[in-house]
């Protein structure tokens, strides 16, 4: 039997693609038990599936890629991702932030209309079915696993992100060995790790628009610290930036300026805590990294420290070590080179009758819902070339 096509992989881009183009005899393999295992953590369980506002402004959230897409995100934009789940029952919901969930907050449902609307387009989804080997004939076909024989593929099978989901980069030496070039998988939207970081018993503490740079760019947005790094949209957003070696500076208090402490009788930690309206604990440490006694008297501090200490707040430097690893990155930077696709189908250009989607490509957004949605506006891509 000859499958008209086969997606490979059941998360957002393959299952939005099925959702989008009807299947013929068409077959979704998965290697989890369950399909959308990825998709059900999104936003922490509640699926932040896109951004509002214009289409036009999404191109800078994808880093230097983001121009190479721009045809990609117009022709499955927002507001269609939108209309498609509303018009199928699904309410949703634009936080002030610009963040779109669904009104229930729940992934699952998500999911469920996914399979719903796949299901209505017949196609069948086979779990447990990891893929291992994929070749393509000279009649143009591609024999999947050396059984499975199908018209066209479409590659969705994610990156390398939480491998536990089956995001685990197994599909990229299957796909090298076409002669498709790979750019090296690193983790992006991952806490970044320092030499000798400081703020370890502050695990949880929370800066508002901190102003991050790593090397040549910066950010203003929340900054969080962790047990060992640096979190929050500020770092993971540039952390497809993050190289062993590379300087990271932040500025916990843009725009603030230490007043002069003479006369002041409170506690130093007191002072610098009230009056930069930052954490007790963290004013703390910071003083004592300037050589000051927290406990001493404001007035009583040298010059000298308190003008360290106002280094520190405004431009705290690191040596980069790396990063948290796959395990806790958000998405992939690397995959398959975009050189390899037409970015308006997602057709290889080398096998056509072959689409690539997704994370599995070399693309990488911001946190906010962009990386959904070039998952998704890749997917619609893909099936409407096949309509």
């Amino acid at each position: 039997m000859i499958y008209d096509r086969m997606i490979i992989g059941g998360g957002a881009a393959g299952l939005y693609y099925a959702a989008c183009c009807p299947a013929g005899r068409g077959l979704i393999l998965e290697k989890n038990d369950s399909p959308g295992q990825k998709l059900l953590l999104s936003g922490s369980g509640s699926c932040n599936l896109t951004h509002g506002g214009s289409i036009k402004d999404f191109i800078g959230h994808y880093g230097p890629g983001g121009p190479k897409i721009r045809s990609a995100l117009y022709k499955g934009n927002n507001l269609l991702l939108m209309k498609f789940f509303t018009e199928r029952g699904l309410a949703l919901t634009e936080r002030t932030d610009g963040k779109v969930f669904p009104s229930s907050m729940k992934a699952s449902q998500v999911l469920e209309l996914l399979l719903r609307q796949a299901g209505e387009n017949g196609w069948e989804i086979r779990t447990g079915s990891p893929v291992t080997a994929l070749e393509a004939e000279k009649d143009g076909t591609f024999f999947i696993n050396g059984r499975l024989r199908t018209r066209q593929v479409v590659v969705a099978a994610g990156g390398c992100s939480y491998p536990a989901t089956g995001s685990d980069g197994s599909m990229f030496p299957i796909l090298e060995k076409l002669g498709l070039e790979i750019i090296e998988p690193k983790p992006a939207l991952v806490p970044v790790t320092v030499q000798q970081y400081p703020y370890g018993e502050l695990s949880g503490i929370s800066f508002r628009n901190a102003l991050v740079r790593i090397d040549g760019h910066s950010l203003k947005d929340d900054l969080l610290l962790t047990h060992s790094s640096f979190s929050g949209p500020a770092v993971l957003n540039l952390s497809r930036y993050a190289r062993p070696g590379s300087s990271l500076r932040i500025d916990y208090v843009p725009g603030a300026e230490i007043p002069n402490a003479a006369g002041d009788r409170r506690k130093a930690v007191t002072f610098l805590a009230d009056t930069l309206e930052i954490p007790r604990r963290f004013a703390e440490i910071i003083l004592r990294r300037a050589g000051a006694d927290p406990e001493a008297k404001a007035s009583s501090l040298a010059a000298s420290k308190l003008r360290t200490a106002a280094a520190l707040l405004r431009d705290d430097t690191f040596s980069i070590s790396g990063t948290s690893g796959f395990g806790s990155a958000m998405s992939t930077s690397g995959g398959v080179s975009l050189t390899e696709v037409d970015l308006k189908t997602f057709e290889c250009k080398k096998y056509p009758g072959l689409f690539i989607i997704g994370e599995a490509l070399d693309i990488d957004g911001d946190t906010g819902g962009y990386n959904l949605q070039f998952a998704f506006s890749s997917g619609y891509g893909a099936a409407k070339c096949v309509l």
